[in-house]
């Protein structure tokens, strides 16, 4: 059985975020295969957590992707500061030739894939191409242990995630797939009886209000803040208020596009430009509109680059959703870009993302004391049927039948892009629709 097909049959995933199925990324050859252990957004310690604790796995996962896509060439990409992870992952590729350890400055958004390409290989991803499409194909370090674990026939049912904020104990939490984060903030003790979550991490996160929200196959982190928390605020303004306001008080500084990470790339990406054009519609796109398909949403403009506190990310992302719905499909003509002078004075350490998102305090908390590592032992799980890139999976089970974790309850439609999924837990399918499937114990 081929590599594509294990992680196919076990449901492999994008552990970093995107959520796209593993079977087809690593379907196509390249000629190097990256390991992003970057841990790119603020306060989350997943990444670095798995590579100081199963760097074993980790890297058996990378040589299998080699091995499976036949890249020459393999480096794992970490932070320096994470010392004890490049230490334990230094040691296990002493004798390995073809791997190399990469160590990356602090900076934000260092573990943007794009950013990754060119910092480690001096490479740019041309304007709406992806990685695979230039031979470089790069894995998150949970999606790399899960495709080890996946190749001895072990199926997708837990995730690293971090929770952290107002919490007594910040902790690296090892959750049943299905968890509700109510029951993670618990175990965590949260400080606050009000408060409000943001699901992922602060910069790229979104907030969420309902506690019975279930851990997906994505989710990278809970975020625990007050609700008068200006993040929470920020996160929260209606997007009315957003149009007006740019409308108001953009000053066409063009700091936005100055400090965008793909516009440093040498991507025809100008958010200050995007901001002028709102004010003339959508119907017939002009280059510059249509130029906001480039943006990846790191945040970084709104977040650190504008003075007005406004917000570029919003923006783009609303018109990349007007237009998607209307049937529009950018074409970009795949030019090499070539990097912007002065791009490595440009680069905003993530220790000053942190102090701009007033999270100071939660970063302190972790420097003095390890964080704890919790393990859900979940009596009901809610599986999403959407959790992934691609169509919503369809479920193979029936109301009252008895699963064992691991067992498959829900298929990928014929034809179509999707994952399948596996019970986290043993017990009773008790609920079903075209959403969710809920097993309890």
């Amino acid at each position: 059985m081929t590599l594509a097909k294990k992680l196919k049959d076990m449901g492999v995933v994008g552990a970093g975020g995107g959520g796209f199925p593993t079977h087809i990324k690593i379907a196509n050859k390249c000629k190097l295969v990256i390991a992003n252990g970057a841990e790119c957004e603020p306060l989350l310690y997943n990444d670095k957590y798995l590579m100081e604790n199963e760097p074993e796995e980790i890297l058996k996962g990378l040589e299998l992707v080699m091995q499976s896509t036949g890249a020459q060439k393999g480096f794992i990409a970490l932070k320096k500061k994470s010392l004890t992870a490049s230490e334990k992952l230094k040691k296990l590729i002493a004798e390995k030739k073809n791997i190399t350890l990469f160590l990356l400055e602090d900076y934000y958004p260092i573990g943007d894939e794009f950013i990754l390409i060119q910092e480690i290989t001096g490479k740019i991803v041309p304007e709406g191409r992806i990685p695979p499409d230039i031979g470089f194909l790069v894995n998150n370090v949970e999606t790399l242990k899960n495709i080890a674990y996946a190749e001895q026939g072990e199926a997708v049912t837990k995730r690293t995630l971090t929770c952290i904020g107002e919490v007594q104990k910040p902790s690296i939490v090892l959750a049943q797939i299905g968890t509700s984060f109510r029951e993670i903030i618990n175990l965590c003790q949260p400080t606050l009886s009000d408060f409000v979550v943001i699901a992922g991490g602060p910069m790229m996160g979104k907030v969420v209000f309902d506690l019975d929200t279930p851990v997906t196959k994505t989710t990278t982190g809970i975020l625990v803040l007050a609700r008068d928390h200006p993040l929470v605020l920020k996160k929260t303004l209606k997007i009315e208020y957003i149009i007006k306001q740019s409308k108001a008080a953009c000053c066409q500084c063009s700091y936005c596009t100055e400090l965008c990470p793909r516009y440093l790339l040498g991507h025809e990406l100008y958010p200050h430009k995007i901001m002028r054009q709102i004010s003339y519609g959508l119907d017939v796109p002009q280059e510059i509109i249509k130029n906001a398909f480039l943006c990846s949403e790191c945040g970084l403009c709104e977040v650190f680059a504008c003075p007005m506190e406004l917000s570029p990310r919003i923006i783009n992302q609303k018109i990349k959703e007007n237009l998607l719905s209307r049937g529009y499909q950018p074409e970009f003509y795949s030019k090499n870009g070539k990097l912007r002078e002065d791009q490595q004075d440009r680069k905003i350490p993530g220790s000053r993302i942190i102090n701009r998102l007033r999270l100071n305090k939660y970063e302190e908390n972790t420097r003095k004391a390890a964080l704890s590592v919790v393990k859900t032992n979940s009596s009901c799980v809610e599986i999403l049927l959407k959790q992934h890139t691609g169509f919503p999976s369809y479920p193979i089970v029936k109301i009252g039948e008895m699963v064992n974790e691991g067992d498959l309850i829900a298929e990928i439609p014929p034809g179509k892009l999707g994952a399948r999924l596996h019970a986290s837990i043993k017990g009773k399918i008790t609920f079903m629709d075209e959403q969710r499937i809920i097993i309890r114990k």
